[in-house]
């Protein structure tokens, strides 16, 4: 298929639970919360002290702390562990990282530093290395639902989609009331073709996180792959007015409205989108292949040149621009546009064909 749905990547969620009895944990809220040790003294209280600093946003003076503590209790996981929550904080990933080694070297069971280190593998784009990780994390503990979760982030960018399912499965099962879980979850199923499951898991984190946009927005493309194109629109303009910038929702709207027929309203959202993200290719390929759809050949032409010049290897940007030349009756142009659109890598022997058939049907303007 020419067109293809295009979705923002998922969010990589680092979120440390408690563990044990004695935890350092990084809180949602970004704090860093230390429980004092049965032992008084030494590296205890300079992690007692590192969190109190941690807390006043000293961040340096925290990081003196937990190097002291570290050096007092050479086998003491935590102190490193803190030190990398603490240098993530401080924007140092490569120091982050480096605790996080340090701490896993002292514990290698330690789940939250696995995780956390896998977490900053793949937001530096090495996926297999996060995999490695964050499989290790879940080994450490099955229970750990954000590893999990993780998990299938990093799966889903090796391209492993049944593995990213399966671990995202997991994570809901462990918490079921997380609609950012779900959401992901929807997502991989549709990846798969399980438009079904996928569904039902979007519509469950629309219930859970009826303020996310992204839900909402997720949840319309589904329901537009099963032609439920009313019920789309609704789901879509929720996400719009949830977020009046978000323009891939603006351009999913856009698309729904032309399957309704709706091209005036199709075009606006789509001129939308384009006003907020006026540099991505896709979505002037869609209000080219719009307005081709609502007979203004000139405007169609207009919008899949600025398509082809900001991405030239989108498919549809030069099909439509072949078909909107066509319309224009400018066939050199049309035949030499659809001739690159079949030169390109991955389209379809079918598409081929109708292409050439496309240009071969181009009958000249009249002067």
């Amino acid at each position: 298929m020419l067109p293809g749905m295009r979705r923002p990547g998922p969010l990589f969620v680092v979120i440390i639970p408690a563990f044990f009895v004695v935890v350092s944990v990084l809180s949602p809220t970004g704090e860093v919360r230390v429980s004092r040790a049965e032992e008084a003294g030494g590296a205890a209280d300079l992690l007692d002290k590192g969190e109190r600093l941690f807390r006043q946003g000293d961040t340096a003076g925290a990081l003196r702390a937990f190097d002291e503590a570290a050096k007092a209790d050479p086998k003491d996981a935590r102190a490193p562990y803190l030190r990398g929550v603490a240098l993530e904080k401080k924007g140092d990933a490569a120091g982050a990282m480096a605790a996080y080694r340090d701490a896993i070297a002292r514990r290698p069971a330690f789940a939250e530093a696995h995780n956390n280190l896998g977490a900053l593998l793949q937001a530096k784009g090495d996926a297999t290395s996060a995999v490695a990780e964050l499989d290790a994390a879940v080994k450490a503990n099955p229970g750990y639902a954000e590893a999990h979760y993780n998990l299938g982030i990093a799966r889903d960018a090796q391209g492993k989609k049944t593995e990213a399912v399966a671990a995202y499965k997991e994570a809901v099962r462990l918490r079921p009331t997380d609609g950012s879980y779900r959401l992901n979850l929807g997502a991989a199923l549709r990846r798969t073709g399980d438009v079904d499951g996928a569904l039902a898991a979007l519509q469950e984190a629309t219930r859970l996180s009826p303020k996310d946009p992204v839900a909402w927005a997720d949840l319309g493309m589904i329901l537009s792959d099963k032609k439920s194109y009313d019920d789309a629109q609704k789901a879509l303009d929720r996400s719009t007015k949830l977020k009046p910038d978000f323009a891939l929702a603006w351009n999913r709207l856009g698309r729904v409205e032309m399957r309704r027929g709706q091209l005036p309203a199709s075009i606006a959202a789509q001129e939308h989108a384009r006003k907020l993200e006026p540099k991505n290719g896709a979505f002037a390929a869609d209000l080219c292949r719009t307005l081709f759809e609502a007979k203004d050949p000139p405007r169609a032409v207009a919008e899949c040149r600025a398509a082809v010049a900001l991405d030239p290897a989108n498919p549809l940007a030069r099909y439509e621009l072949g078909k909107a030349l066509v319309a224009k009756g400018d066939c050199a142009a049309a035949q030499a546009e659809l001739a690159k659109f079949r030169a390109l890598p991955g389209v379809k022997p079918e598409a081929k064909a109708q292409a050439e058939a496309i240009a071969k049907s181009c009958a000249p303007a009249k002067k």
